[in-house]
């Protein structure tokens, strides 16, 4: 009689490409540029790697701000979305996150919301940063202020943000097109590879 150790086993398929890019825009004005950039780079990105591309997946904090500065404080309606957003990121193995540059870093509604989401939180996902700035001396500040963040978090950030300026938005298209052309298959890498493997199940 065969050993166990040598029955055959049943290897499950490798890991699958998420089924959604979640994304998070932190600025405090609502339908701002910022998020029309952010909702841009997820969907390019969704396009690039066969991904599907819903709206419901966007996280605009300033629809919910209150909830994030006075707690209880807040609406139910309010304190619900941020639940409901809390565990959308923290469930995400892809998320963008959008900031315009603010004071020569992020905005503080962003690190406001990224404060109140829990150690780890994004241990296991890949995060794009996107930020826009009015002027080029300004363009790289945000994201080299939001990295460490992100690390803290456990988030993974694999490749250079979209470093945006005002003026690229008029025709935003063609700027983030040799972003996803050089980035999105290092993106998909990063993304697989942290994804968990389950341990090989033995054949009955």
């Amino acid at each position: 009689m065969p050993s166990a150790a040598f029955e055959p086993r049943v290897v499950p398929d490798p890991p699958v490409w998420p089924q959604s890019v979640v994304t998070v825009v932190g600025n405090p004005r609502a339908g701002s540029r910022t998020a029309a950039a952010a909702a841009s780079v997820a969907e390019l990105l969704s396009s690039e790697l066969g991904t599907p591309y819903r709206l419901n997946d966007l996280v605009d904090l300033v629809t919910f701000a209150p909830a994030i500065f006075q707690g209880d404080d807040a609406s139910d309606e309010q304190r619900a979305a941020l639940e409901n957003a809390i565990d959308l990121v923290s469930s995400a193995s892809l998320v963008v996150v959008a900031t315009p540059v603010y004071k020569g870093s992020y905005t503080g509604l962003l690190k406001s919301f990224l404060d109140v989401l829990r150690p780890e939180a994004l241990g296991g996902a890949v995060v794009v940063p996107v930020t826009v700035s009015a002027a080029p001396s300004h363009k790289l500040l945000a994201d080299q202020h939001l990295r460490p963040v992100l690390a803290e978090l456990g988030a993974s950030v694999p490749v250079p943000g979209v470093i945006l300026e005002e003026r690229d938005l008029e025709d935003l298209q063609v700027v983030l097109s040799t972003w996803i052309r050089q980035n999105a298959g290092i993106v998909q890498a990063t993304t697989i590879a942290l994804q968990p493997i389950a341990e090989p199940t033995p054949a009955r």
